[in-house]
């Protein structure tokens, strides 16, 4: 007899792991998947919880950042096999088992009530180790060991701070750890604006909910947003340790905008400027 499903009631910021979660297992269920998540389906089938009725359709550009993350995380560790990968605000996210060298240490940072649930699907290993701490408390920091390597992996957070804070973060990172590989993703201003019913990037991500579920589910409000040149600027400007700031383009998806448009055209300006982005910041090592 299958065991029952368990109920995960979680709200604001802690609540978007389900919908990213959401995305990645539906993308891996798919015949042509362009991300292998069997982790993330499994805990969807585990989970009472009413995912098609809060999100709508599933959106591939969720999956498609996992996999931006993932391709980053595997050049750092065919450079540092034996290194350290800090995930904060790691959520429900299965990285660690999509990309394990069988050597990799992996650290998960997040607030202790998505650790209450994190704990249950994805349980401390040898290798993972699952720390309840706030991605701005700087004590997770006396926990990671980066003399072979140090990747630290801060996907779907920074959108949620306020700009000093996501910089200061960022700051925090390269002056306690040089040598360091750091990637985020980030929201252009336009897609953090507000707008009727929530923000835009909730109109363009929330879709396919009938008019009764469309109220049921909002994302949490946006409060920082830089494109891609703005950028550039900040971080250089933002610590002398920053010596790469790389933008990291989305690989090839499914339709117009994920197949081609990103691909082929996200480089260019003003194009590049427009669309959600992914940053990967490495500092220089201390002489």
């Amino acid at each position: 007899m299958a065991e029952p499903r368990a109920k995960v009631e979680l709200q604001g910021v802690p609540e978007t792991l389900l919908w990213t979660l959401y995305c990645r297992a539906a993308e891996s269920r798919r015949p042509d998947a362009l991300l292998d998540d069997p982790d993330a389906v499994a805990i969807v089938d585990s989970i009472d919880y009413p995912f098609a009725a809060q999100f709508g359709h599933p959106h591939i550009a969720l999956a498609l950042r996992a996999k931006c993350f993932d391709d980053r995380i595997r050049e750092f560790l065919a450079a540092n096999p034996d290194g350290t990968v800090v995930a904060l605000a790691d959520g429900l996210e299965t990285q660690f088992r999509r990309v394990d060298n069988g050597r990799v240490r992996w650290l998960s940072v997040d607030l202790e009530e998505t650790m209450q649930v994190r704990r249950k699907y994805l349980p401390d290993t040898d290798r993972l180790r699952n720390l309840s701490c706030s991605a701005l408390d700087e004590a997770w920091m006396d926990e990671v060991d980066p003399s072979h390597g140090l990747f630290i992996s801060i996907q779907g957070l920074l959108m949620y701070l306020e700009e000093a804070e996501a910089m200061g973060l960022i700051r925090a990172c390269a002056q306690r750890f040089p040598g360091a590989w750091l990637m985020f993703d980030a929201m252009p201003p336009w897609l953090t604006r507000s707008a009727s019913g929530g923000t835009l990037l909730d109109r363009l991500m929330m879709r396919g909910r009938d008019a009764k579920q469309a109220d049921r589910y909002k994302l949490p409000p946006l409060r920082w947003g830089a494109s891609v040149d703005q950028l550039r600027k900040r971080l250089f400007a933002l610590h002398p340790a920053v010596a790469e700031v790389r933008d990291v383009g989305y690989p090839p998806g499914r339709g117009l905008t994920f197949r081609y448009l990103n691909p082929y055209m996200g480089s260019w300006p003003p194009i590049r400027n427009l669309r959600p982005n992914n940053t990967l910041v490495r500092f220089a090592a201390q002489r």
